[in-house]
């Protein structure tokens, strides 16, 4: 298991090394969260477009988690993925590290 920064996206990340002998990072699955009813809803307005990390920081108190955000809402886009008006949900924090500390486990 390689040593990614706890709660990022790559937490619990594992590396594969090709034939050759080329180290990969090996893409995860999606977090396992679904909506539920302490999910708070956020409206994008011109200070927080193209401002995830602002969302996570004020949602979670921690900037890193912008990637929860994206990644629940099916936000591919990381720079554009956002317009005025959209309506986010955001997962309780509580759920989103119990998810996180599931990642890579079999």
């Amino acid at each position: 298991m390689a040593n990614f920064k706890p709660l990022t996206r790559y937490t619990n990340g594992k590396f594969s090394e090709n034939r050759s002998g080329t180290k990969f990072a090996v893409l995860r699955g999606s977090l396992n969260l679904e909506p539920k009813d302490d999910d708070i809803f956020v409206t994008i307005n011109q200070n927080l477009k193209q401002r995830p990390d602002l969302i996570a920081f004020y949602a979670y108190g921690n900037s890193d988690l912008w990637w929860v955000i994206y990644e629940f809402n099916n936000i591919n886009d990381p720079l554009f993925g956002m317009s005025l008006g959209q309506i986010l949900r955001i997962p309780n924090k509580n759920r989103v590290i119990a998810a996180i500390n599931e990642l890579g486990k079999v």
